[in-house]
């Protein structure tokens, strides 16, 4: 009976110790429910205009794409993230876990606005099918170090 119990015990443990490590938002709208069933069948996150995941909608930035461009790159090496690569409005890079090395492409996509610029954004795991809210990590993580460096501009 023990061991059935820890074979239960365990995985479950574990799983929602990986969730807690992401600190997702969980009792952020539209609820947890909604929240915890997306982390555990979507292994991707992406920005999106009306996306139901507040955190997870473009954002506007004051600078030129040059200067949000350079304040991606520079945040993205500040986090270790591998591979990157910066050509014209778009960023990419690869973020390894640091516990089971699994591999997550980000893409950046910066476009010019009358006040500054918009940054879209797209993070995936390559396997997997629930990635425990680890690419909307990335995203948020991202998100808040370019806000240091280029200050947020008011949303059209």
């Amino acid at each position: 009976m023990k061991w059935f119990v820890l074979i239960i015990a365990l995985p479950i443990l574990l799983l929602g110790g990986a969730l807690l490590l992401n600190r997702p938002p969980l009792l952020s709208p539209p609820g947890p429910l909604v929240r915890l069933k997306t982390y555990f069948t979507t292994n991707v996150a992406e920005t999106r205009t009306h996306h139901e995941f507040p955190e997870l909608r473009p954002r506007h930035f004051s600078g030129d794409v040059g200067q949000v461009r350079d304040a991606v790159v520079s945040a993205m090496r500040s986090f270790g993230w591998r591979e990157i690569q910066a050509t014209g409005n778009e960023v990419r890079a690869v973020v390894v876990s640091p516990l089971f090395r699994f591999r997550d492409d980000v893409t950046i996509r910066i476009q010019v606005e009358d006040q500054g610029s918009l940054l879209q954004a797209r993070s995936a795991s390559r396997i997997s099918k629930g990635d425990l809210a680890a690419n909307a990590r990335h995203l948020q993580l991202l998100f808040e170090q370019v806000g240091h460096r280029v200050p947020e501009a008011d949303a059209h």
